[in-house]
């Protein structure tokens, strides 16, 4: 396989050649008071074409759109993630506070990405992390309630009501594809045979109910034997760095054996990191309120991690780590690429890099971080990839976006030529 200026295989005639991709998440919606970074859109989708980018990524908030009854649930209020405690963790660092209704903003959403030539990747997180800052417990609690069993077939069921809503406005064209939930095998539905099975279910609803979009999966650990037969997208994420967060970092502090909740600083790791005045355990408890508890013991190092004395050590330790995570992109993208060769499909990387930073890091913007990425667009045009986020994180919201704005406009247009380095 080599880099071509061809339509991937599968890609309707009315979508761009090649995406590339900025995640707005949730943070859209959440993050999206007047002073916050999402509350112009306009200015958004501005800066989004100032930078490259001819893509979003953005949870539709499908259960926000609409009641489990399918009737327009009208303006609600969103929180913060863990109020107090997520001030360093990106993506969740709003202070909540903000009342939308979800479904007419995102209607205005897709109105502006047809003003300006914009492809919407409609996902949902909805029972992995993003139901958390709804503010009503009672519209939480009435989202969990439905049966596992159920979940995939009643997001595919509201994201039906999202798009004929878009198809009577005739916005429809300029949704890029439709994922039924973000990385579904890492979150709160069914696994194994009978997971995949309810999965492949509700992409057939959705593919019977508008053929002329493309309806996708959306996983991230490179398995193909989980994937539903059929996908119309091969999308994966690549966090290729994980290894050097999770055995250099986490499992080196907050997750080490002798960690000491009472006594951090007992662990040398955790002694060179943390800032000089922290946050005792039992206060952080208090305020976790109903996030889950994988997220714990990283909001706790974040919220007390010195973000200088962090990229100090990430940076010396990349050298050690960074063969490794070449390796794995490598073997991940060939992978895929095979994969979706296979299924005569397109590949799509719409969320990944290094791993998940804290907010207030700059080592990602070093020039060591900086080519590894480069490298990551290297091989996306190498296989033919279709769509490609160039950084592990990039919205509005995160420092990349306005202190890299010259090399994020550089990397979009690389990729978006096809031209490898």
């Amino acid at each position: 396989m080599t880099a071509s200026n061809d339509r991937p295989p599968g890609v309707p005639a009315h979508l761009p050649k090649r995406l590339t991709i900025s995640c707005w998440i949730w943070s859209w919606v959440t993050y999206a008071l007047p002073d916050e970074p999402y509350g112009d859109l306009e200015k958004c989708m501005a800066g989004l074409k100032e930078r490259g980018f001819n893509a979003i990524r953005a949870d539709a908030g499908l259960n926000w759109c609409f009641r489990l009854d399918g009737t327009p649930r009208g303006e609600m209020a969103f929180g913060p993630w863990a109020a107090g405690v997520s001030s360093n963790l990106s993506s969740v660092n709003h202070r909540g506070g903000g009342r939308h209704d979800v479904l007419k903003r995102l209607v205005r959403l897709m109105e502006l990405a047809k003003k300006h030539d914009v492809y919407v990747i409609l996902t949902s997180w909805e029972y992995q992390d993003s139901t958390w800052m709804v503010a009503d417990p009672k519209i939480r609690a009435e989202v969990y309630a439905i049966p596992e069993k159920d979940r995939l077939m009643r997001l595919a069921q509201q994201h039906d009501r999202l798009l004929t809503i878009l198809k009577e406005r005739g916005l429809e064209k300029h949704v890029a594809f439709v994922e039924v939930h973000n990385e579904v095998e890492y979150s709160d539905f069914p696994k194994g045979e009978d997971g995949k099975a309810l999965h492949q279910a509700a992409i057939a609803f959705l593919r019977a109910a508008h053929p002329d979009l493309l309806i996708a999966g959306d996983f991230g650990t490179h398995d193909g034997r989980i994937v539903p037969d059929n996908v119309q997208v091969y999308d994966q994420h690549l966090y290729s760095g994980a290894a050097m967060y999770w055995d250099n970092l986490y499992n080196q502090t907050v997750l080490h054996p002798s960690f000491d909740r009472a006594n951090p600083r007992k662990l040398a790791l955790l002694d060179r990191l943390l800032k000089k005045d922290i946050m005792p355990w039992d206060e952080f408890a208090k305020h976790t309120g109903a996030v889950r508890a994988f997220w714990h013991p990283i909001m706790w190092l974040y919220e007390n991690i010195d973000n200088a004395k962090f990229d100090e050590y990430m940076l010396q330790s990349l050298p050690g780590w960074e063969p490794k995570i070449r390796a794995t992109a490598t073997q991940a993208f060939e992978t895929d690429a095979r994969e979706a060769e296979r299924r005569k499909i397109p590949a799509v990387l719409d969320e990944g890099g290094f791993f998940f930073p804290p907010y207030g890091s700059r080592w990602e913007q070093s020039p060591q971080a900086l080519s590894y990425f480069e490298f990551l667009c290297d091989l996306a045009v190498k296989h033919r990839w279709w769509g490609y986020m160039p950084t592990t994180y990039c919205g509005p919201e995160h420092p990349l976006w306005r202190e890299k704005l010259d090399w994020l406009k550089k990397i979009n247009t690389r990729f978006l030529a096809g031209q490898a380095q």
